[in-house]
């Protein structure tokens, strides 16, 4: 009861001021709301050009039923029901998440198709391949999508949750997204390294996860496990679990299993269009340190 929904009320007619008569119907409205368990009295400021109503939903003011009463019902009746020469606004910290909800789901709408552009740019540039970049960003998002949905599974169906907390996507977004592929990066260059050695490709992606394994799991681990301590905190259970999964999924599953089984099975073709070449000796850095042979001695007679 200490954390109300409220409704607030301005007068916008001039010198009229508001009285508790006036707005009695906006009150007796908001009394009819399924899901209010209690409306306080109307409290008028001084000069009555502003009142407040307080309300309290009968479900807990931090969960999504509760935002989802101050979004709709809650809204829908003062908008109905305002009096006539005043405006009114509701607040409150239910509202307020219920707000913050909304801009948030309407910004990913432009985040990440914007952010999987740029991703692809770079991956573009820095590989040097049209095909193995949009392999690596499939991989990302299979990550992203399997630890949001494992969250949901969890939370919303196995703990019976009214569902995930609404900034989890954007959470996993910055963080899964941008960590996956970091480690996608890193095994990806050092898979295009050893393709440039002599001898088949599979055993070049073998190489290559000999090298990064130890790097990527390493941090994975280590990142997975700080994330996991937020579990400690009250309310930050899904972020930590989600953190924590989605990290172990981008390092051991994705970068170290998922990117070089494809890598094993394109070939060289997923360089294309431009394929790295085997080069005899080796990468061609190890070739231009590498002594030059001795020319054949002539034996004079």
């Amino acid at each position: 009861m200490s954390d109300p929904t409220s409704v607030f009320v301005t007068a916008t007619d001039g010198d009229r001021p508001l009285t508790t008569a006036r707005l009695d119907g906006l009150s007796h409205a908001l009394t009819q709301v399924e899901g209010v368990g209690q409306v306080g009295r109307i409290i008028l400021n001084k000069d009555r050009h502003a009142a407040r109503i307080d309300l309290y939903p009968t479900a807990d003011p931090q969960s999504q039923q509760a935002r989802d009463l101050a979004s709709g019902p809650i809204r829908d009746a003062v908008a109905q029901h305002t009096p006539a020469g005043t405006t009114a606004h509701v607040g409150g910290t239910a509202a307020m998440f219920a707000d913050i909800s909304t801009t948030v789901d309407h910004d990913l709408k432009i985040v990440f198709p914007v952010a999987a552009a740029l991703i692809a740019l770079i991956l573009l540039l820095l590989l040097r391949s049209l095909l193995a970049p949009v392999a690596l960003l499939l991989s990302v998002g299979l990550g992203f999508a399997a630890t949001l949905g494992a969250a949901t599974l969890l939370f919303q169906h196995g703990l019976g949750k009214p569902g995930v907390n609404f900034t989890l996507p954007l959470v996993l977004f910055l963080f899964v997204v941008a960590l996956g592929t970091d480690y996608n990066i890193l095994i990806g260059d050092r898979i295009r390294e050893e393709m440039q050695r002599p001898g088949p490709a599979r055993t070049a992606v073998a190489r290559a996860v000999r090298h990064t394994t130890p790097a990527i799991a390493t941090a994975g681990l280590v990142l997975a496990g700080s994330f996991a301590t937020l579990a400690t905190t009250p309310g930050n259970e899904q972020i930590a679990f989600a953190m924590a999964l989605g990290i172990k999924l981008s390092a051991l599953v994705l970068s170290l299993v998922l990117v070089p089984a494809l890598a094993a099975l394109l070939g060289r073709s997923i360089w294309w269009p431009f394929h790295p070449k085997p080069t005899m000796g080796g990468h061609p850095q190890h070739q231009a340190h590498a002594p030059a042979p001795e020319p054949d001695q002539v034996t004079a007679y």
